[in-house]
């Protein structure tokens, strides 16, 4: 650890004894980001009269686990700061601001992954989509039509099954031979169903304690819990011999060996895979079987992906914990996406989304397996039609989910697309803001330690209990796509004609496939298409060649701007050119980079010789 994090960390130590005479909001620095127009991006947050001082730190690149030095130390009284040192266009930087007073300690923490004109992610990686071999017949059409939507929008995937009877070590066995198959280059798994659900741990008061605090003699909430980072973790050791926890009070959380629980507490190594589940499995409370309402959320999945679910970009807090730490995910977060006056905290959870449309909200209290506190419990998921895309829910109980009518799970049979217990510990989904997809924010939180602020709530950080509930290739944008693309091969040249996509888009940009590469680069370099028609006169390669259309948005948001851009039909045309480019092109790529000691040289077109 460098000789920053080390005294960052025991400035966190102090801070976190101070959390109970505190609130969740006064916990955060509430920062967002501006793109200005001359290419730089100012950080602001809420002004206030401060005599301590907003010390700033900065990461240039999301491969790096090092805040280094601070760049800058902004006096108290003072609500900005520009950064003029950032790429417009390049890759976002993230910035983290530390409220310091005067006796050096830190106050509040805040992060922003900022950026300034970023461009379009066109491949979004490798996922496996694991699925519940009960739904194979039943949901066919449904996952059919996911997989091609998921393969639109950039997601190279590869399909397996899993039977409900099977043990999780044979599961993730084949979760393994599918990413060992594919040279390692998967990123994603998507659980679809009631995939066997492993288990593991020994929260103990004797131990580590359970996240939600229910030690021998109060809950006794004991013993293992489920754990979906198991099948994430793909080299971590994972072992049945030691643990005997058995003060649970459900027989389902005891913990023995050999009984195919596993022992770890804390995730063994860094989890290689985004994981989501969306099992709707075990809810009688919404007179439902779980077949049925699965295929409901993969149609509201598709009306979010595909333009045609509306809601309006705001968020909503309904804080029942006072005294607690737990809603500052909800704070953090949500000051990165909207701006101030979006984010309400005085109002209450059920009532709101049930009269108005909200993209993100929060409900935290004292809680039971299907009951918050302030906020409501799974009869009222049941009862009434929220308007919500995205929540965050945190009570006890809640993140052992493997249960009937548990609540964290209930509102996805409701309207929600992804849920997950924030605050235990914090969760960090603020990339989400410059178009992320949610997995990527759960695979950081699962992974965290200390180089975000962790919460220090009953040592959850690294629980093998850290688990999204929903789709993980989630956004929370997306744009509407074009349609019927048509490819004709002629004089030379390839003619794409397509329809013109809903809603409001900048232009569109033309992608061929490079097989070579196995991926698809932009020929429209530099501008967009206003129209629904293009000629490819770039195309020396003969026979059969491939292309997608993409729409492309220019989105702000409170951390910046950033390119969206839509899944795109795909078309393919056997193509005839006589002709031979007048010079060789400039532009080479190097792949793979990084290298495993062998690399290839590529040209973006090609050149006959």
């Amino acid at each position: 650890m460098n000789k920053f994090l080390l005294s960052f960390f025991l400035l966190l130590s102090v801070f976190a004894m101070q959390l109970q005479a505190q609130v969740a909001k006064t916990q955060v620095v509430r920062a967002g980001a501006r793109a200005n127009t001359d290419g730089t991006i100012t950080l602001y947050w809420p002004q206030e009269a401060y005599t301590g001082t907003w010390q700033i730190y900065r990461r240039n690149t999301q491969q790096s686990d090092d805040w280094g030095n601070v760049v800058a130390t902004v006096p108290g009284n003072q609500a900005s700061w520009t950064d003029i040192s950032v790429n417009p266009g390049g890759e976002a930087p993230e910035y983290l601001i530390s409220k310091v007073n005067t006796s050096n300690q830190a106050e509040a923490l805040g992060y922003v992954y900022a950026g300034n004109n970023i461009p379009e992610v066109l491949h979004m990686g490798g996922l496996i989509l694991l699925v519940d071999s009960s739904y194979l017949t039943a949901l066919r059409s449904e996952i059919d039509r996911l997989v091609n939507q998921l393969r639109s929008e950039g997601w190279n995937v590869s399909r397996i099954a899993a039977g409900r009877k099977e043990t999780p070590a044979a599961v993730k066995a084949r979760i393994k031979a599918e990413y060992n198959r594919r040279g390692g280059n998967v990123s994603t798994l998507y659980i679809l169903g009631h995939v066997p659900v492993p288990y593991s741990g020994d929260y103990s008061g004797q131990n580590i304690p359970p996240p939600d605090g229910h030690s021998e003699g109060a809950g006794n909430h004991t013993g293992a819990w489920p754990a979906d980072c198991y099948y994430g973790d793909l080299d971590g050791e994972w072992f049945d011999s030691e643990v005997t926890r058995t003060t649970g009070s459900s027989a389902r959380l005891h913990n023995i060996p050999g009984d195919g629980k596993f022992d770890q507490t804390t995730i063994p190594g860094d989890v290689e895979l985004e994981i989501g589940r969306v099992d709707l499995f075990d809810r009688p409370a919404f007179s439902r079987n779980d077949t049925v309402l699965v295929k409901k959320y993969l149609n509201r999945s598709h009306l979010w992906r595909t333009g045609k679910l509306s809601t309006v970009e705001r968020a909503l807090i309904d804080n029942n914990f006072g005294s607690l730490n737990l809603a500052s995910t909800g704070y953090h977060n949500f000051a990165t996406m909207f701006p101030p006056d979006s984010i309400w905290d005085n109002r209450d959870y059920f009532t709101e989304q049930k009269a108005k449309p909200y993209l993100w909200s929060y409900g935290c209290g004292a809680g039971s397996y299907t009951s918050c506190s302030g906020v409501g419990n799974t009869n009222n998921f049941a009862a009434d039609s929220l308007q919500n895309i995205f929540t965050i829910l945190a009570g006890s109980y809640f993140g052992d989910w493997d249960v009937s009518n548990n609540l964290l799970r209930a509102p996805l049979a409701n309207s929600a697309l992804a849920c997950f217990w924030g605050g235990i510990p914090k969760w960090y989904v603020h990339h989400m803001a410059l178009g992320k997809h949610i997995g990527y924010g759960a695979r950081l939180s699962m992974n965290n330690n200390t180089f975000y602020f962790n919460g220090q709530f009953n040592f959850s950080h690294k629980g093998i209990h850290i688990a999204l509930m929903g789709d993980p290739t989630l956004r929370q944008r997306h744009v509407a796509p074009p349609s019927n693309l048509n490819a004709v091969s002629t004089n030379n040249r390839v003619l794409l004609t397509w329809t013109a996509a809903d809603g409001d888009i900048d232009g569109y940009a033309v992608y061929r496939y490079d097989s070579a590469r196995n991926s698809y680069f932009r020929v429209n370099k530099g501008y967009l298409i206003q129209g629904t028609s293009f000629y490819d006169s770039s195309n020396y390669l003969q026979g059969r060649n491939l292309y997608t259309v993409r729409a492309l948005r220019l989105e702000t948001t409170n951390s910046g701007t950033w390119w969206n851009a839509s899944g795109g039909p795909v078309a393919a045309v056997n193509h005839t050119n006589r002709l031979t480019p007048a010079f060789a092109p400039a532009n080479f790529s190097v792949f793979p980079n990084p290298t495993r000691g062998q690399l290839q040289l590529q040209l973006d077109e090609a050149v006959q010789q």
